[in-house]
């Protein structure tokens, strides 16, 4: 998805990676007793994280596709899709057993916001791999930019 020349998925990452990142470190916080309205924290930027995660996968989905031709692409993508998957997966069952936003959260609702942060991490390495490595999304016409003539090296 490029209107206006720009991929979206890459815009839209940023806050699900922020947000769902964040959650095991409010939680953190209100089970130490550092700040009890931690709780309250948590549990909205869970919810503010799934929805913008959400919008991430449909874009992501639809830029994967334009590399069907690509196999090295196609595999990190598929792996970076999978992880992201993951960790989204993770946080939706420990927000759907979080008991709401003004009871603590239990163990488990812990131990799978930190497993879902930890997919995260490993799913946003991958895509800075897609872009730094295999260039995915960098170029939006490469038609275009080979009619562009190289400077010569000599």
């Amino acid at each position: 998805m490029r209107p206006f020349g720009h991929p979206v998925h890459p815009m839209l990452v940023a806050f699900p990676l922020g947000l769902l990142s964040l959650v095991p470190c409010w939680d953190a916080l209100f089970w130490f007793r550092v700040l009890p309205e931690a709780v309250h924290v948590a549990y909205w930027t869970e919810l503010a994280g799934l929805v913008g995660g959400a919008l991430a996968v449909v874009t992501g989905i639809a830029d994967l596709t334009g590399y069907a031709d690509k196999p090295q692409v196609l595999t990190t993508g598929l792996r970076h899709g999978f992880l992201a998957g993951t960790a989204l997966s993770l946080f939706v069952v420990a927000f759907a057993i979080r008991s709401g936003s003004a009871t603590a959260p239990s163990l488990a609702v812990c131990v799978l916001d930190v497993l879902g942060a930890g997919c995260l991490a490993g799913a946003g390495w991958l895509g800075g791999h897609l872009v730094f490595h295999h260039r995915a999304g960098v170029e939006a016409e490469p038609a275009r930019n080979a009619s562009v003539a190289k400077p010569s090296s000599s």
